[in-house]
């Protein structure tokens, strides 16, 4: 299994320099992805933007040694299904949970009950907002929100990271790796 996953990410990888519509994460990034996911030992991740699948592999290969289970959702049906085929021929497909539509009407049928270990948004950045309203009540104590993008795309996520820095129940902080991601911390 380890051998085809990581077989596939290289492919994912080289294919991403060569799409111009895979928006992927980048490699380093994924890699911080995946210790994120192993250190909290997660069982639950909610992702949204899942693209060709890159970002995917990466937190299905900690889930692998945690037991848990990814939810990913694009609203893109070409990406939907070369996501869903990357992940068979990867042999992640068993921990992977794959939705097409829009993730605002996913996420708010989610149990209310949900307890997601962390959420990693890297969508169309004017509805992050929004993504994280929906995924924030459903995030554990302890568990994150990962927003990518966050020194890529200051500027677009400028009055979102102020949001995420002013709640009385999180920690939030940019890590500048990779696109640069905003980490947000549930602490109470």
């Amino acid at each position: 299994m380890t051998d085809r996953l990581l077989q596939l990410i290289d492919e994912l990888d080289a294919l991403g320099k060569q799409r111009d519509d895979a928006w992927q994460i980048p490699r380093v990034e994924g890699d911080l992805l995946h210790h994120i996911a192993l250190s909290t030992n997660a069982q639950t991740v909610v992702e949204i933007g899942t693209s060709y699948g890159f970002s995917a592999l990466f937190w299905a290969r900690a889930l692998r040694k945690t037991g848990g289970r990814l939810h990913t959702i694009d609203a893109d049906p070409k990406k939907y299904n070369a996501s869903r085929d990357a992940f068979a021929r990867a042999g992640v497909d068993d921990l992977v949970t794959s939705y097409l539509g829009d993730a605002r009407q996913i996420l708010a049928s989610f149990p209310a009950g949900a307890s997601i270990d962390i959420g990693f948004i890297d969508a169309d950045k004017p509805a992050t907002r929004a993504y994280f309203d929906l995924l924030w009540p459903k995030v554990r104590v302890g568990g994150s929100v990962v927003t990518d993008n966050a020194t890529t795309h200051r500027s677009e996520l400028a009055e979102f990271v102020r949001h995420v820095r002013s709640l009385g129940d999180a920690s939030s902080a940019e890590v500048a790796v990779g696109n640069g991601i905003e980490w947000t911390v549930k602490t109470a």
